[in-house]
């Protein structure tokens, strides 16, 4: 089976070349094959958006707005999930951190909370795929559009009135999974030590 884009190479090739001009003596097509990601491990790698890593993920570890349970089965669930999902269940997940299932089912709640991830029927686990997704953006965008018309399907169901107001209901299905805003990250519980500011601690640990 051939590309639209090596079809479109054979059938140029095909053509005669104009009469006016120079004649054409030879022509020739080379294909070149991107060389493969070299990933860790056989499940290959996702596209993961740099701004979350770096804005969101790394600022709310690093200033205490995750728990080290929170952070792991975030990962866990992004580096498991194919086309934006994953089946597993808790106790599966708390296994393989080796924690409790109680604190798995914890931190996912406010994953969910924060619009990270989203708790499906039948142990399925969505990852945003706003911020990880694992297959190609036209994958990517169908995942999307699935999930946007979920929302709004639940919108009409459990809320009548919106059926009618096509505005509200973009308006409450935007504010919804998979929309993602930067969750509030609370201020650094400790601060550094400027120049002085223990000199007694130092001098009794001395």
């Amino acid at each position: 089976m051939t590309s639209p884009l090596a079809d479109s190479f054979a059938k140029a090739l095909d053509r005669t070349p104009p009469r006016p001009g120079r004649p054409v003596k030879s022509a020739s097509v080379e294909y070149k094959y991107r060389e493969p990601h070299d990933a860790w491990g056989r499940s290959g790698y996702s596209m993961v958006s740099n701004d979350f890593l770096a804005d969101v993920l790394a600022v709310l570890i690093a200033r205490y707005g995750m728990s080290p349970v929170q952070s792991a089965v975030l990962l866990f669930c992004m580096g498991r999930q194919v086309e934006g999902r994953l089946k597993i269940t808790h106790i599966k997940v708390a296994r393989h951190l080796g924690v409790e299932r109680a604190n798995v089912t914890r931190a996912l709640g406010s994953l969910e909370d924060w619009h990270m991830v989203q708790r499906l029927p039948n142990s399925w686990i969505v990852v945003n795929p706003l911020i990880c997704f694992k297959g190609n953006g036209d994958l990517q965008r169908e995942a999307l559009d699935q999930l946007r018309q979920d929302v709004r399907a639940a919108l009409r169901k459990h809320y009548p009135e919106m059926r009618e107001d096509v505005l509200a209901l973009e308006e409450a299905a935007n504010e919804s999974f998979p929309e993602f805003a930067r969750p509030p990250v609370p201020e650094p519980r400790t601060r550094q030590l400027a120049f002085g500011d223990n000199d007694d601690a130092e001098e009794q640990a001395c």
